[in-house]
């Protein structure tokens, strides 16, 4: 039997669970990987389709009539979020198995087009994939658009962050601009994508 250390946390016992809005949701938590953190306010999280991980907030909690998987070939959902740092944010998360690098340009055009916006994307690099990002104001909210490519094989994922600065938040928000920004930012370079042929190479 496994020991309480190694359990995921959909196996333990509820009352063993970290406080937090994120395990407190029986659906979010069978995506966490385990109680410990990855940073402070985040845990492990491994995609439905075992093709990506990230840091996932103690906030965050993910709409389970929302969420739609078809195998290890895409996945869609959303996460609401609660959080001291952004207030009140929602994430919409698109995962796509067969797009590649050759196709970037092509790609990226057609997330402008999902979201409404033509976008000027900066691209970050990153271990085995890049970032292109992106961010604009709409409707009162703050959006962060960024688009994830794989690499080293084929996957991508589309990323739509969005902060609520709707009237009493508009100020709050205008003085965390930077801040906030950051802080999405770096939530973003913590999806990584899993190389399963790694241990096939060793």
């Amino acid at each position: 039997m496994a020991s309480e250390q190694t359990k995921k946390p959909s196996e333990m016992n509820p009352e063993d669970l970290p406080d937090v809005r994120a395990f407190q949701d029986e659906f979010t938590r069978g995506f966490l990987q385990s109680t410990e953190e990855t940073r402070s306010g985040y845990y492990p999280f491994l995609s439905g389709t075992g093709k990506y991980k990230m840091d996932f907030p103690q906030g965050g909690m993910i709409n389970e009539r929302g969420y739609f998987a078809d195998d290890k070939e895409y996945e869609e959902y959303s996460v609401h979020i609660l959080s001291d740092v952004v207030g009140s944010a929602d994430i919409t998360i698109f995962y796509f198995s067969y797009k590649t690098p050759d196709k970037l340009d092509m790609d990226l055009e057609s997330f402008s087009t999902r979201i409404g916006k033509d976008i000027n994307y900066k691209k970050i690099a990153g271990d085995g994939q890049s970032l292109y990002y992106g961010n604009f104001e709409r409707n009162g909210f703050h959006t962060y658009a960024g688009y994830i490519q794989n690499e080293k094989g084929d996957g991508a994922l589309e990323i739509v962050y969005q902060i609520d600065c709707r009237q009493k938040l508009k100020e709050k928000c205008n003085k965390n601009k930077t801040k906030n920004e950051k802080h999405v930012l770096n939530w973003m370079k913590s999806i990584s994508f899993i190389d399963e042929n790694k241990e096939v190479n060793k």
